[in-house]
Parts: C-alpha cells; structure tokens; sequence
C-alpha cells in the first residue's frame, strides 16, 4: 500500500524536512517544545512522526521510529493492548483511555491517551494521532489522598469508611456476612504510661500477627484508636468463626513491641450477623460496638455476640443520659436525701450521708443504681458531684443553728466518684463551693471508696493532702471490699473508714464475721480513725456494734434516707430511735 501523499507531506513538515510552509515548521517547534507526546500513525499502526517528547519515551530517534510500531520499542503486550484503541480510530472515533505505561528506560508513568482519527481534505481516514499526557504526580496524589482516606496510618490497615465501604458492597451484591469487633482493654492506660511510640509498636505488631492468623476474614481494619474490626463474608459458620476467634484473642494476649518490649494485653470481642433490618452499613458497625461494650461490661477479655435487646438497652441508657442531663441543668428533677448518722453510745445525731435521688417526671424515683452508672460512663457525675456537694454545703450550713444548744457540729458526709478524683480541677471546685455556702470546712466530710484510692495511690495521696488542707474530713468507704494496702492505709491523710453493709449483716453468722469487723476497728483505732458502720437494721446489730466500741453508724434501723424537710426535723428535735419502741 503506498502512503498517503498528503500524510507524508505532513510527516516531512512536522520532521523538520525543507517544507516552503513556515506554519508547518512553527507546529513542529511548538509540538517538540510539548510535555505533551504526540504521534501520527498509519493505518498499519506504524510510526510517521513524532514529537520530541514521545520519543524520548520510546527511547529512539525520529529517523528510527519512523515506519516502526510502539510495540518494537516498548513491547508486544502494550501493542496488544492498545490495538482495540486503534481500531476504533481508524474506524472515525475519537477514544481517551488512561492507565499505567513503562518507558523505554523502565519507569512507569501514568497516562492519559487520546487516539483521535486523521483526515485526508476529502474526509476520508488516512490514519490516527496518538496524544498521550503524563499524570503520574496527579495519580500519585490521588493514591496518597485514597490511602489518607480509607487505610490507617500507623498499622496500614483499612480504616473505618473501607469497612463501611466493603460492607456496602456486600449489601448490593446479596451477601450475608458477620462483623466482628475486637477492642483492646485498657489501651488507654497502657499507652499513658508507656508512651504513645510503644503503643503504635503495639498495635502494628497486632496488625501483623492478625494478618497472618485471619485466614476466615476478608478484610481487618482499624475503627478506632484501640479497636480493630474483622469481616467475614458468606452464611455465618459459628463454631468456625468462634474458634478464629478464639485464636485472635490468643494473638491479642502475645503482642509485643517491636523493641521487643511486652504487657499483657485482652481483648473485649463483640460479633455481629448482618440482617436485613440493618438498613445501612453503620447499623452492623454500631450492633457490634454494642456487643463489645457488653464484652466490656462483664469484666473484658470476653466475647458477646449481639442481640436486640442490646440496642434496646443502649437506647433506653441514651434517653436517660439525655434526660439526666436536662435535669442537672434545670435543677427542677434532682434533689438530695439525707440519711442520718448517729453516735452509737449516745444515739445522737452526729450528722448525715447527702444521697442523689431523681424524681423523673415521666418515670418517677429513678433508683440510684440505674442512673450513677450512666453519670459515670459519660463524665457527667463530675457535674452531678459538684451540684451535691453544693446543695449539701448548703443544707448542713442552715441546720447547725437548730442544733442542740452545747452540742458537736453536725457533719454532713458526700460521696466522691473516681472521676471526680482524676478530675484537676476538683480542689478548686470544692475550694469554690466552700466559700459560696459559707461553710465551715470542718463540717463536710468527703467519702471516696477504698478502690478509687488505691487505683493511682500516689496520685490520691496528693490529692487528699490538697484536700485535707482545705480543712474538710475524709473518709474511706466501703472498707474492706476493695483491694487497700496497708502499706498505703497509714499514708492516707483521712479521718474516718466506714465499715461495708456486707461485714455488717454477717457480723451474727459467725464469730469469724465478727472478728472482721473487730480487727477493722482496732486497726482504724491504731491508725487514729474513727469508725462508721454502715447497713444497721436490727437492734442487734447496732448492741454489738456498741459492744465492738464502734462510733458512729447510719441504717435502716434508725432511719433511712429523708427528705430535706423531714432530716430537718431531726436536728434540735426527737430522734425515733432514742424513743421506747
């Protein structure tokens, strides 16, 4: 087939032959001046010109590419690849395609390739213009934009939206799969006092050893700073998948830095199917966070498989969350009880436990068990604590005038959450309370129980010593159910350990029970405390007590927790227990 006269005067302009047309040879400076590659193929796919640019790609020269395919420079596969490009511009279509190319001297660009159709003056197709345009810093970015998007950086992983995405996928293809969560217990206290480096040592070795035990899942990611999720695809197998399970726990328990630096880790595992009222891929995420946090609530290192009576509870703790919140800030449905304390060889009254109630306006008495925990798990107790201590401040502050003329001040006790121990600025706050009640310091007495002191002894310490110098009292509560050292008891700066309900009410079951309580009470006497003893409901328990030369105690027996108008009573008035019954 002879060429095309027209096409090779074209080619000679554009190759720098002597053409007698000036706009042909400034098209030839311009194209050979272009990033951009561009090239004039023949109907047999053979080279007739080309610019500077694509032929440094190709690695020739103009006098050699001429009458050659790509293929001869740049392989048989991307001759292979774009003969079906070709084609449909020879057929009088303009196609852009894109995608990666490997040069001459082996790198691989990103391209984007227009292969457009050329015509003779009559129409007629004579042959096709190659114009390729190098994107590989633009598809670099977009790489590092995706990877930023849908990987974690510290371990590589896929993060939360590929898994949201993955699962989405799942969803419009019809496939069942089951969703597995599995969050580090105590990571946050594990990377506070080792550092934030051995952490993410920590978490990129568990990567690893997941990725190699994790032969039952499609796809692990990590959704959270301390929680990795798993997924799984097809009917769910659950004896299989427990047993996965099961070995990722044990890779969870054999962590270890990569300086070789190790702590016991366990893992809170909550798992999920995916069922067809899960409307969105969130839906299965957030049941199995659900389950995990159960995992979590029965003491970590658990597994808990997903029910709905699990997000009915979730919600219902959410409403009253919302709902508990509303009341501290109208202050309209909260108010304090108050639980006399008396002077057991006395019996009378050395003062009073301030005790949060909550009368819910739809739902009336909330009891405290049900709405301390939700304070607690959401940090609203350090508002609610502070609410109390004023409202008791201000309680104990209007009954010391009513008093009996002669008489000890009364003292009011308010319990202390451990939140309110971590919290910095709780000296300040109870400084601040002090001085808008105008209370005497010496008439408050703080109760923190035994584990939230000994849980960062030394940081308590310091703290209590802070508080001492207010000039406030301190009291351990609950002794004796938690875990003190009496390497620390004699380092506290309190006032006052209370004797637990439990050793109380098992004080008549046995003269072992009894010694408890008495060897309490010696210790609490050598150490310089007075005692209280909580939980008295009989007459017995408070003639042993006496027995025992216990100080104080509060119970059942001489009166529960009151409302303020009827505490009020008490104080300067006759006390129901002292009375003939």
């Amino acid at each position: 087939m002879s060429p095309d006269p027209r096409i090779s005067a074209l080619a000679d302009a554009l190759s720098g032959a002597a053409s007698g047309a000036p706009g042909l040879d400034a098209l030839r400076q311009i194209l050979d001046a272009m990033t951009v590659r561009v090239a004039l193929m023949d109907p047999q796919r053979r080279h007739i010109y080309a610019n500077r640019a694509y032929l440094e790609m190709m690695g020739t020269s103009l006098e050699k590419a001429v009458g050659t395919t790509i293929g001869q420079h740049l392989g048989p596969e991307l001759q292979r690849s774009t003969k079906a490009l070709a084609e449909r511009a020879l057929s009088g279509e303009t196609v852009q395609t894109e995608g990666w190319i490997t040069q001459a001297d082996g790198q691989q660009r990103y391209v984007t390739r227009l292969h457009a159709p050329h015509r003779s003056d009559g129409g007629a197709i004579s042959g096709y213009f190659v114009i390729l345009q190098d994107m590989t810093e633009r598809r670099q970015v977009q790489d590092d934009l995706f990877r930023l998007a849908y990987y974690d950086p510290v371990t590589g992983l896929a993060n939360r939206l590929m898994l949201l995405k993955h699962m989405a996928d799942y969803r419009n293809m019809g496939e069942p799969f089951t969703l597995v969560i599995l969050d580090i217990d105590r990571f946050a206290e594990i990377r506070s006092s080792m550092g934030q480096g051995f952490a993410n040592e920590l978490l990129d070795d568990l990567a690893q050893r997941m990725g190699a035990q994790a032969a039952a899942f499609d796809l692990i990611a990590r959704v959270s700073d301390h929680a990795f999720a798993l997924l799984a695809g097809g009917t769910c197998d659950r004896p299989a998948l427990e047993a996965a399970i099961d070995e990722l726990a044990a890779v969870v328990r054999s962590a270890r830095s990569s300086s070789g630096g190790t702590v016991f880790l366990s893992a809170s595992i909550g798992v999920v199917e995916a069922q067809p009222g899960h409307e969105r891929p969130e839906d299965v995420l957030r049941d199995a966070e659900i389950a995990t946090a159960r995992a979590r609530e029965q003491g970590g290192g658990r597994q808990a498989w997903f029910d709905p009576a699990m997000h009915s509870h979730v919600v219902e703790q959410v409403r009253l969350e919302h709902d508990l919140r509303g009341a501290l800030a109208s202050g309209s449905d909260l108010w304090v009880a108050y639980q006399p304390i008396v002077e057991m060889v006395t019996g009378g009254l050395a003062g009073f436990e301030a005790l949060m109630r909550w009368n819910h306006p739809e739902r009336g008495n909330i009891p405290p068990g049900i709405f301390i925990p939700i304070a607690e798990s959401t940090g609203l107790v350090v508002s609610l604590g502070t609410w109390v201590l004023r409202q008791a401040c201000l309680q104990i502050a209007a009954w010391q005038d009513r008093r009996e003329p002669g008489s000890a001040p009364l003292f009011m006790s308010v319990n202390l959450s451990t939140h309110q121990l971590s919290d910095p600025n709780f000296v300040q706050v109870v400084r601040d309370v002090l001085r808008e009640t105008g209370v005497e310091p010496s008439w408050i007495k703080l109760e923190l129980t035994e584990s939230a002191v000994m849980d960062k002894a030394e940081q308590s310490i310091r703290l209590l010593r802070d508080l001492r110098a207010l000039g406030i009292k301190l009291s351990i509560d609950d002794f004796g159910t938690g875990y003190s050292s009496l390497s620390y008891l004699h380092k506290l700066p309190i006032d006052s350990l209370k004797v637990d309900r439990s050793f109380v009410s098992a004080m008549h079951q046995s003269e072992e029970n009894r010694a408890i309580v008495r060897i309490i009470m010696d210790l609490a006497r050598l150490l310089g405390f007075d005692v209280i003893a909580e939980g008295i409901e009989t007459s017995a328990d408070a003639n042993l007590l006496r027995a025992l030369a216990c100080d104080y105690g509060q119970g059942y027996h001489f009166a529960r927790p009151l409302p303020p108008d009827e505490a009020g009573k008490l104080v300067g008035g006759e006390l129901p227990w002292q009375m003939p019954r």
